[in-house]
């Protein structure tokens, strides 16, 4: 009885956690999208998509648009929160969640395990049971966190060697991303896709330079500086950040 009170405990405690204001890295204009999770809704911040490839896939919303997802069912198992909400396209994603109490963050994973479009709400609570994903995760923090960051160097510092290590492993990420969807390893649901390319180009970054300053201003500068280089401008191509015509 004691072990069964402590697990209910943990189990509320964990989903408590998740509540509440998080940002995390995405594209466009603003580098920072803004999510809300309540017992019964997620609200997302719909961004200005920066890279072509989110682009081709229809997602430009305005920056001040926001998409409410109602949670139909929860799950804890397997020491994370699964919420699974239904598409506009009747089809069941789950977002999986763990909280991390020390850093006071949240792992969201939005691409992997049990994110897949399911056709019944009983295949998405099935695929959960299952769930062993660990990759194309995002990261979700409080305000204050990542607005520490700000003493740190900003990108439009970076040197031309560190600016090509960090494109560099942007590409083989995102290269990986594209290639496991397009196998139906995983189909993340579409509101996730710049929060997935912002956490893999925020990752990309030494650690020593503010990610807050990922935006086109501040980009704009090492772009213009490196970019006539030929293998700066291939990967810049490549990752999607030059215009279109640009890459004719």
């Amino acid at each position: 009885m004691i072990r069964y009170c402590f697990l209910l405990l943990f189990i509320s405690s964990a989903a408590f956690a998740q509540r509440g204001e998080w940002y995390t890295y995405s594209t466009g204009k603003a580098p920072l999208c803004h999510l809300t999770i309540n017992d019964d809704e997620m609200i997302v911040e719909r961004m200005d998509p920066a890279f072509r490839q989110v682009k081709m896939m229809g997602r430009t919303s305005k920056a001040d648009e926001q998409e409410h997802m109602e949670i139909v069912k929860q799950v804890n198992a397997n020491d994370r929160v699964y919420m699974i909400h239904l598409s506009s396209d009747n089809l069941y994603f789950c977002t999986t969640f763990k909280y991390f109490k020390k850093q006071d963050s949240l792992q969201m994973f939005c691409a992997d395990g049990a994110d897949d479009g399911y056709k019944t709400i009983d295949d998405a609570v099935a695929a959960t049971r299952k769930d062993t994903g660990t990759h194309f995760s995002i990261t979700l923090y409080r305000k204050e966190k990542l607005q520490s960051q700000k003493h740190y160097t900003p990108i439009a510092k970076i040197t031309e060697e560190e600016f090509r290590t960090a494109l560099q492993q942007f590409t083989r990420q995102m290269d990986q991303f594209w290639q496991y969807r397009g196998y139906g390893r995983y189909e993340p649901y579409h509101a996730w896709t710049n929060l997935i390319y912002g956490n893999a180009f925020a990752a990309s970054f030494d650690p020593r330079f503010d990610k807050l300053t990922l935006d086109a201003k501040n980009l704009k500068a090492p772009i213009t500086k490196y970019g006539n280089e030929p293998a700066i401008k291939k990967l810049l191509q490549d990752a999607g950040l030059l215009a279109e015509d640009a890459v004719k």
